[in-house]
């Protein structure tokens, strides 16, 4: 399953500690619990690009999958 075309034409993705906030709209949003610390988030295309603390790149394809790049 990939990222819903919401998620990424918003644009805005929040760090909280250990997760990502990524909002679909001004109020609403889905959390990625990541489990390590984050550095950086950011939209690459239709995935998301998370930095950990720990130098590894994390490519989200929905709020549950990834690879690690």
């Amino acid at each position: 399953m990939a990222w819903e075309s919401k998620f990424f034409n918003f644009g805005v993705v929040k760090i909280d500690g250990k997760n990502v906030k990524v909002y679909y709209d001004s109020s609403q949003y889905r959390t990625i619990s990541v489990g390590e610390e984050v550095i950086s988030a950011t939209w690459a295309g239709g995935e998301l690009n998370v930095t950990l603390k720990s130098g590894k790149v994390r490519r989200y394809h929905d709020t549950s999958q990834y690879r690690t790049i």
